[in-house]
């Protein structure tokens, strides 16, 4: 089992819980307040407050691993082998290039925004993910291989076919929006 280092910024974790939080409280109002009378339009805006919390803060996540990165969008999940990784972005937000010049950019790891505008490119959150991504892919490059000796940069031994990047669908992310519409058309026309 591989031992994964999860970035997700601490702005991101506030508003997620915040946005929980919101649902949570006009629910435990509308009960307080009417009781079950009208329920359905609290319970759909509970949830939908929950659930697009949950999709676009809570979820997207960047997970390093020792031989690959995971890009953890609101709905797709990219993964990133560094054999197949040829260099990263971090301008406008961490952007990851792989070997076949395929791009795939992370949720979790956004441009400058705000107060952070003001700050240098190499400061913002992306930057702070990019260091993350690149120290492991520098620990990665400079481990023995039975073709390599210790200290000598790994190569690969043949060229790579198919896409650098997999990607796949992110269900749960899927699920959170479903829920979330779900409650806004229960709120809205229920």
């Amino acid at each position: 089992m591989v031992a994964m280092e999860i970035y997700r910024s601490q702005s991101s974790r506030v508003w997620g819980w915040l946005c929980v939080g919101i649902g949570g409280t006009i629910l435990l109002v509308q009960l307080i307040g009417s009781g079950l009378e009208q329920i359905h339009v609290a319970l759909g805006m509970a949830l939908a407050f929950a659930g697009m919390g949950a999709a676009a803060f809570l979820r997207p996540a960047v997970a390093v691993g020792d031989d690959h990165v995971e890009l953890r969008n609101v709905t797709q999940t990219v993964v990133v082998p560094f054999a197949r990784l040829d260099g990263l972005e971090a301008h406008w937000s961490l952007e990851l290039v792989g070997d076949d010049g395929t791009k795939a950019g992370s949720f979790a790891a956004p441009a400058r925004s705000g107060r952070d505008r003001l700050k240098s490119p190499d400061e913002g959150k992306s930057a702070e993910v990019a260091g993350l991504v690149t120290a492991a892919w520098d620990a990665y490059r400079s481990r023995p291989t039975p073709l390599t000796a210790p200290g000598e940069p790994l190569t690969a031994s043949a060229p790579a076919t198919g896409p650098a990047f997999t990607r796949r669908i992110d269900w749960a992310g899927v699920g959170c929006l479903v829920v979330a519409v779900g409650g806004l058309a229960l709120a809205l026309l229920g």
